[in-house]
């Protein structure tokens, strides 16, 4: 399949990388040298970004925003997968319920039922909706994907009401949360990578700076040294945001690196990119995975070992994401874009300008010339 010029599978390696962590996290008795959190991390910071890189790419070529076309295209990415997911959950809490000989596996999947069936997870009670609790970072997300598009247009045109407008929706947002950190969290990578990508368009010293051959290595290092301190000094909330932070300028370098750097190469590593490409799908899934391999595993032992959890949840999740990825993930993503670029054919071009980001762009290349 042809991929889009926008397609960067580094980033999908990036991904698969995160997912792992994600994984990790949620298997039972995860090593101490494993901090999983920090995977939904640098995947806001990643959506921050890559969300905000397309929106502007589309108002240098027209000037505007078609929102009808990124609101059907997020919609036919996200929900058939997902409603079809709570579905699974739903069937395996009924199974688990009868296996078990109790409902408890049931009351916890409605308690929080509302919540994530409506992208609210981050607002449920940490107690409830446990199976399928992994959802807050859903909620965050397709809250970004309403506002930013609204509120995006208004920073290009140099609106002095988009900062406290922004500023006042995301107080708003978290004034009703039992977990405001999470919060916190989601909102700052997607910030970060929003506000990088923003300014690398903006300004050319900015875009220069990310662009330099030394930023890759110096931002995976802010990345990893953010890392290895939130082991060795956890502070709440700190870490995971510095994370973001380093990450959302290392996705940067990665975004706007003409050549192939080692960096790069191994995050194009094929097996990377093509299980990072299943994300979505073993995001979803995976805590429902890892509650049926623990229960197969309970009947040979007390207390399985954490690896083989690990293998075996991490294997099978992927298994399942080809399954979604091919039968429901992919042709409704299809289908989506072909509803999205009915709209954009009647999508006028901007008269006698090639976009902000052309033109900065010839003038790289220009100045790499001549230096």
């Amino acid at each position: 399949m042809k991929q889009s010029a926008s397609y960067h599978p580094a980033l999908d390696g990036i991904r698969a990388v995160c997912v792992v962590f994600t994984v990790a996290a949620h298997v039972k008795d995860t090593p101490w040298f494993i901090n999983g959190s920090v995977g939904v991390d640098v995947f806001f910071a990643l959506s921050g970004w890559l969300i905000t890189t397309l929106l502007l790419d589309e108002w240098n070529e027209h000037g505007r925003l078609d929102l009808r076309a990124f609101y059907v295209r997020r919609f036919f990415r996200i929900i058939p997968l997902y409603a079809l997911t709570i579905s699974l959950y739903g069937a395996a809490a009924v199974t688990l319920s009868v296996v078990l000989g109790n409902t408890a596996e049931v009351d916890n999947f409605l308690s929080g039922f509302v919540y994530f069936s409506t992208f609210n997870g981050e607002y449920m009670n940490h107690q409830d909706g446990l199976l399928f609790g992994h959802s807050w970072t859903l909620g965050i997300e397709e809250k970004f994907y309403v506002l930013w598009p609204l509120l995006l247009p208004l920073l290009i045109l140099g609106k002095r009401l988009a900062i406290p407008f922004l500023f006042l929706s995301i107080c708003l947002l978290m004034v009703p949360a039992f977990a405001w950190g999470l919060l916190l969290r989601g909102y700052a990578g997607l910030g970060f990578g929003a506000m990088a990508a923003f300014m690398a368009w903006r300004s050319p010293a900015c875009r220069q700076s990310l662009k330099g051959s030394a930023t890759q290595p110096v931002t995976l290092a802010l990345v990893l040294g953010a890392y290895l301190l939130s082991l060795i000094q956890p502070h709440p909330f700190l870490w995971n945001i510095a994370i973001s932070m380093s990450a959302a300028l290392f996705i940067g370098s990665i975004w706007l690196s003409g050549g192939t750097t080692r960096i790069k190469a191994v995050l194009e590593f094929n097996p990377f990119v093509r299980a990072g490409r299943l994300t979505y799908a073993v995001y979803l899934t995976h805590v429902l995975v890892i509650n049926v391999v623990v229960l197969i595993l309970s009947r040979f032992t007390d207390d399985p070992n954490w690896a083989l959890s690990f293998a075996l949840s991490y294997s099978f999740s992927l298994a399942l994401g080809v399954f979604l990825n091919r039968l429901i993930e992919r042709p409704f993503i299809n289908f989506g874009r072909k509803l999205a670029r009915g709209s954009r054919d009647s999508f006028p071009l901007r008269d006698g300008s090639k976009g902000f980001m052309l033109m900065m762009r010839r003038k790289d290349r220009q100045r790499g010339a001549r230096s």
